[in-house]
């Protein structure tokens, strides 16, 4: 099975169509991750927006793998009570959805330290009611099909809630639905011990995985943690897809191909 490399927008900070085509069409990527607010600077207007997105992916056959960064200059939190937080947010993620469904995109990465943060909250708390709001959006996704991808994020980025690989798979078993998966984000060893084995045990649950270089640096020598890790995901055929996200205000047309080029050469070679 072919493999795709896609790479995220956050990759460059250019607001504009044009360098979004160059990058996935010289380098030969499939396409890529797309963080709207990287490309529209806000969410005003977004069906406009969005119908204007369509038609560019469409004459220009760039696939969308994922849609990402969905919180993003939000001021949300999921463990706010108050009902006016909790109807903003469902009808932003209803957007999302509509999004996804306009531009053929069947996942959505679902991140964000500042909208799970728990706050004084204890674990068995903020669990019963993030288990509790992922589960009512079981039926829509199915019905549209489509994914959420729920991600680690490890605690040195700020996050205080999920930042324990083992305690997302809990989670995701507990919410029990064939639409709700993980994105695995490689961030989360780069600062602790992490086991293959478990990655392999949870396979199932993984509909995602996006590659980073700690503190999202670019690519310029492969970790060895992402090395071993990308030769072992060689042996599965499932894990045909992966992204990378580099974020870095570095960035220039000569990195941002030494980055593509020292992953193709760990994951195509």
């Amino acid at each position: 099975m072919k493999k795709e490399i896609y790479i995220s927008n956050l990759a460059f900070s250019n607001h504009n169509f044009t360098l979004l085509k160059k990058i996935v069409k010289n380098y030969n990527l499939q396409g890529i991750d797309f963080a709207p607010i990287n490309l529209w600077n806000n969410w005003t207007n977004s069906k406009k927006k969005i119908f204007t997105l369509k038609n560019f992916l469409e004459k220009n056959k760039i696939k969308i793998n994922a849609v990402q960064g969905i919180f993003y200059k939000k001021n949300f939190n999921l463990f706010d009570n108050k009902k006016i937080t909790k109807k903003k947010i469902s009808k932003h993620i209803m957007m999302i959805i509509n999004l996804c469904e306009k531009i053929k995109c069947n996942k959505i990465i679902i991140g964000s330290s500042k909208f799970r943060k728990k706050e004084d909250l204890n674990l068995k708390e903020a669990d019963d009611i993030f288990v509790k709001f992922f589960s009512k959006y079981k039926n829509i996704l199915k019905k549209k099909k489509i994914f959420f991808c729920i991600e680690c994020i490890p605690s040195k980025y700020g996050e205080d809630y999920l930042y324990d690989f083992n305690h997302l798979v809990r989670l995701v078993k507990k919410i029990n639905s064939s639409q709700i998966k993980i994105n695995f984000d490689t961030s989360i060893y780069h600062f602790s011990k992490f086991n293959f084995n478990y990655f392999k045990k949870n396979q199932k649950l993984i509909k995602n995985i996006q590659v980073t270089e700690p503190n999202f640096q670019m690519f310029t020598k492969l970790s060895k943690k992402n090395t071993d890790f990308v030769k072992k995901l060689k042996r599965y055929k499932k894990f045909n897809k992966i992204s990378l996200e580099i974020i870095s205000k570095r960035m220039n047309k000569f990195r941002l191909e030494r980055s593509i080029s020292v992953f193709k050469k760990c994951y195509i070679n």
